[in-house]
């Protein structure tokens, strides 16, 4: 199960200590990954994962959609928070 950007809001890249994140955007098929390190030197290591997500998003037609945000890009390290 995917995290929804929701439950990424209370994660912080302080608490995910992988040396590299993998983002991926199940509707447009897109994986991709980055150092945490460069992450913590360019955001801070308290920036959250959903703050997170919409930086690295931006250009997204479907994060600033009409309806809403419709982007479905996630971190994969997030669902073993997750699933408890």
């Amino acid at each position: 199960m995917r995290p929804t950007p929701d439950s990424e809001r209370s994660y912080t890249l302080k608490d995910v200590r992988l040396p590299t994140i993998e983002i991926e955007c199940i509707r447009c098929e897109h994986v991709d990954s980055f150092e945490r390190k460069a992450a913590v030197a360019k955001f801070g290591a308290s920036v959250s994962f959903s703050r997170l997500r919409r930086r690295l998003a931006m250009g997204c037609d479907r994060l600033c959609h009409p309806d809403g945000d419709l982007c479905e890009m996630g971190f994969r390290c997030l669902s073993r928070y997750a699933d408890g």
